[in-house]
């Protein structure tokens, strides 16, 4: 597989280089090991129920409605 970088993103990878990385392709595996665990992170059907609220089922002023939309979530 072949990616092509924008400029930022080669500039960052020259850095980490610099700051004692192997090689770029241990730079970008690292990062989309991260990105993969960050990924991870949110709750299945998370936006669905975002969505939900957003179109006007959820009530403003209320901690425990984002507590019920979190546990929906899962």
């Amino acid at each position: 597989m072949k990616l092509v970088l924008t400029k930022p993103i080669e500039q960052f990878i020259k850095q980490q280089i610099e700051r004692g990385y192997a090689s770029p392709s241990e730079v970008a595996r690292q990062a989309f090991l991260r990105w993969m665990d960050e990924a991870d992170d949110v709750p299945p059907r998370l936006q669905e129920k975002l969505d939900e609220a957003a179109a006007g089922g959820f009530r403003k002023g209320s901690r425990a409605n984002i507590q019920k939309i979190m546990a929906g979530a899962r």
